[in-house]
């Protein structure tokens, strides 16, 4: 695929769903490009949040197409996850205003966690929906609601795995692909940053460190959205015919309910 107008070769690169390339011009540079990103691109940027964005542009056939520097690094891992730069590029995110009134301006809709829920049953495969422990799973989730307040609604950006983090080779981390981004609770994030990849002997440190109080209520608010989140990987990764993630997740699931149950009981 090219573009003879800025001389521009695009190669696909995998696992992106078909709209995420690396651009190469003649001289040997390189560019990453997506096809329909979010339009707050330049404001993450501004925010040191995300790459900086070098233009956008609509092709003949209407889509939207991004141009991003390419940055020479790699993607977290794991274990990079627990990385106090990850903390921090999450607080700047959530605590960002503008973002916040920049989606709103794009008509954003602030969903509270029912509205989560129904999302969620509403685009999960049928597959998905009908399996007898997600339905548990669900239920559950219905009748334990967190509080939520619309008024401090925060930008998330609802899929912070390790794969869409990258440390470039001077050190500074970017987190990238938007294209999950919405209006709802912090702890869309949070949540999902604690089930999947810090300690729970950590959480504690964490959370002070975040700037979150370590309490009951919110204790409630991880343990539902760390349920939510890992049944939004499941969708994700049963959409992309990944079974084998989709038995982790399901398992990662249940391992999170044993112990948020256990301390529970204690």
């Amino acid at each position: 695929m090219a573009n003879s107008e800025q001389e521009l070769t695009l190669t696909p690169l995998r696992g992106k769903s078909g709209k995420a390339y690396i651009g190469q011009y003649p001289n040997g540079e390189r560019i990453f490009v997506k096809l329909n990103t979010t339009p707050i691109l330049p404001a993450l940027a501004k925010e040191q949040i995300a790459p900086q964005l070098l233009w956008a542009r609509r092709t003949a056939n209407g889509d939207m197409m991004s141009a991003q520097e390419w940055l020479d690094g790699r993607i977290l891992t794991r274990e990079d996850m627990t990385s106090k730069q990850v903390m921090q590029i999450l607080v700047r995110l959530h605590k960002s205003r503008p973002l916040v009134n920049q989606l709103l301006q794009l008509d954003y809709k602030i969903e509270n966690p029912y509205d989560l829920l129904v999302s969620w049953e509403k685009n999960a495969a049928l597959q998905i929906r009908e399996n007898t422990y997600l339905q548990s799973v669900v239920k559950d989730l219905r009748r334990s609601l967190p509080e939520f307040n619309s008024d401090i609604a925060t930008i998330v950006h609802g899929d912070i795995k390790n794969s869409n983090w990258i440390i470039t080779t001077s050190g500074l981390i970017y987190l990238v692909d938007w294209d999950s981004v919405r209006l709802t609770d912090r702890m869309y994030d949070v949540a999902y940053l604690l089930s999947h990849y810090i300690p729970r002997n950590r959480w504690h440190e964490w959370l002070k460190g975040y700037g979150y109080k370590d309490n009951e209520k919110v204790r409630r608010k991880i343990n539902w959205f760390g349920q939510f989140s890992y049944l939004n990987q499941i969708t994700t990764c049963f959409d992309q015919r990944d079974m084998e993630y989709v038995n982790q997740e399901i398992y990662g699931l249940r391992k999170f309910r044993e112990m948020m149950t256990k301390e529970d009981a204690s």
